[in-house]
C-alpha cells in the first residue's frame, strides 16, 4: 500500500513515539528578557522610498523629548512609564542573553489623495497605515508570533493650518503616531493593545499558523482602474493587508505578514538609526503557514443617478461587489472553508466629484466585507444575522452585507471547524 503523506502523519501522530518525547519539550517556557528593537519598515531600506514615501518622512522626524525618532520616543516613553504586563522587556540597550526581540514593523501605506472642499475652505485627507507587532527569535531570526495592526488616518484640515507646514501628509501622518488630542486612536495605543494579546513564553510559534497567500482579481480588470485613485497592484496590496488585519483581528489570531510573492521564505525588518541617520537591515525567516487564506475579489461596479437636497445638485451613488474567501489546510491538503460574500453601499456625493475618491469606496466596502467575513466565523450570532442580511443605514448612506448561499448548515460547519483550528488570544 502507498503511503500518503497525510496518511502517514495521522499514523504518526497517533502512535506511541509521540509518547516517547521528553516533558521538557512540552514546558520549555521562556523567563529571559526580550529586546526591544524600536520601530522598522517590514520591507528593504532601499524600496521604503518608493512604498511608504508619507510614513518614511514621518518616521525620521526629530522627537520634541529626546535625541530618537518621534514615534520610537512615544513609544519608549509608553513602555517605560507604562510597562506591560507579564513582559520583561528591554527597552534601553540590549540584553545579551535575551533569545527573543521586538519590534513594531510598519507593512504598507495607502495614501487616497485630496479633497478640496471651497465651501468650507478645508482639504480633506485620507491615509492608511498597516504594521505588525512582530515578535522573534534574536539568534535563529525567525518569526514566532505576529500580530496585525492598523491605523486609518481621515482629517479635515483647514487652509490656514496647511500653510503651516511643508509636508501635510507627513505631519499627519505623525500625530497618526501618537498626539495628546486623542491618545486611544493612535499606532501607539493600537501597539499596547496587541502586546497585550501576544505571548512572550514561547521560543517557537505556538499553534497552527495562518498566512494569506493569494489575493485575485477577474481576469478582465483593466476597466476597474480606469480614473480609479490607485492601481491594480497598489489594491491588491490594500487587499492582501487588509485581509490579513481582518482575519487576525476578528479571530483574536496571530497571522504572518503578507507578502505579494507568497512563495518567498523570508522578509526584512530595516530599522532607521537616528544617530547615523542609516537603516539597519535584519533578514528573518517565515515559517510555513498551516493555513493558507485565498481572498477572490469579484471586483465592483458602480451605479449613479442625480439627487436633490435643498437646491443642491448631487449623485446617488450604488457601490456592489463580491469576494470569495477560501482556507486551505496545508497539513490535511484540504479546503476547510470556503464561501462567498456580496456587499452593495449606497452613498450621496457632490455631483463635481470634489470629494469623491472610488478608489476609497471601494477599499472601504472592501474592508467591511472581510471584517465581517471573519467575524460571522468567530461569532455564532453574527454569523445568523449575516446569513440573513446584515443592513446599515445612516442619514446619507446604507449598505447590506450578506453570505451567498444556499447551504446555511455548511456556512456554520466550516465555521466552527476553522475556528477550534485557530489559537486564540491567550495562545498568541
Amino acid at each position: 500500500m502507498k503511503i500518503h503523506r497525510r496518511f502517514f502523519n495521522s499514523l504518526l501522530a497517533s502512535s506511541s513515539i509521540a509518547f516517547m518525547l521528553p516533558t521538557s519539550a512540552f514546558a520549555d517556557n521562556y523567563t529571559g528578557p526580550v529586546n526591544w528593537s524600536g520601530v522598522s519598515f517590514l520591507l528593504p531600506f532601499n524600496q521604503i522610498e518608493t512604498l511608504m514615501p508619507i510614513t518614511k518622512a514621518a518616521s525620521e522626524e526629530n522627537s520634541d523629548i529626546d535625541n530618537a525618532s518621534y514615534f520610537n520616543s512615544y513609544l519608549n516613553k509608553s513602555l517605560i512609564e507604562k510597562p506591560v504586563s507579564d513582559i520583561n522587556l528591554k527597552i534601553e540597550g540590549f540584553a545579551e542573553n535575551a533569545k527573543l526581540a521586538l519590534t513594531y514593523g510598519f507593512s504598507a501605506e495607502f495614501d487616497f489623495g485630496t479633497f478640496i472642499d471651497d465651501e468650507v475652505n478645508k482639504t480633506a485627507y485620507l491615509m492608511y497605515s498597516f504594521g505588525h507587532s512582530l515578535l522573534y527569535n534574536a539568534y535563529d531570526r525567525v518569526i514566532i508570533s505576529s500580530v496585525p495592526i492598523r491605523a486609518i488616518s481621515t482629517n479635515l484640515i483647514s487652509f490656514e493650518e496647511e500653510k503651516k507646514y511643508s509636508d501635510m501628509k507627513s505631519e499627519l501622518m505623525k500625530r497618526a503616531f501618537y498626539n495628546s488630542s486623542n491618545p486611544e486612536a493612535t499606532m501607539l495605543e493600537q501597539f499596547r493593545i496587541m502586546l497585550k494579546k501576544q505571548s512572550f513564553k514561547k521560543k517557537n510559534w505556538e499553534g497552527k499558523k495562518p498566512r494569506v497567500v493569494k489575493v485575485t482579481l477577474p481576469n478582465d480588470n483593466d476597466n476597474l482602474f480606469v480614473n480609479f485613485g490607485i492601481t491594480k497592484n497598489q489594491f491588491l496590496e490594500f487587499l492582501g493587508q487588509a485581509s490579513t488585519f481582518a482575519f487576525g483581528y476578528k479571530l483574536e489570531c496571530p497571522i504572518l505578514p503578507f507578502m505579494m510573492n507568497a512563495s518567498l521564505t523570508k522578509t526584512t525588518i530595516s530599522r532607521f538609526d537616528f544617530a547615523t541617520k542609516l537603516y539597519n537591515k535584519i533578514d528573518l525567516k517565515l515559517p510555513n503557514p498551516d493555513f493558507e487564506i485565498k481572498i477572490y475579489h469579484q471586483g465592483w461596479e458602480f451605479a449613479e443617478e442625480s439627487y436633490q437636497e435643498n437646491a443642491k445638485s448631487l449623485l446617488k451613488v450604488s457601490l456592489g461587489m463580491a469576494i470569495e474567501i477560501e482556507i486551505f489546510d496545508t497539513f490535511e491538503e484540504k479546503v476547510i472553508y470556503d464561501q462567498y460574500f456580496f456587499a452593495e453601499k449606497t452613498y450621496i456625493e457632490n455631483k463635481n466629484k470634489v470629494m469623491r475618491s472610488d478608489a476609497a469606496n471601494v477599499c472601504e466596502l472592501t474592508e467591511g466585507i472581510l471584517e465581517r467575513a471573519f467575524m460571522s466565523i468567530k461569532n455564532k450570532e453574527y454569523r445568523n444575522k449575516i446569513i440573513k442580511g446584515d443592513s446599515m443605514q445612516s442619514q446619507y448612506s446604507s449598505a447590506i452585507f450578506q453570505i451567498d448561499t444556499d447551504n446555511p448548515d455548511e456556512v456554520v460547519k466550516q465555521s466552527e471547524f476553522v475556528l477550534k483550528q485557530l489559537p486564540q488570544v491567550n495562545d498568541f
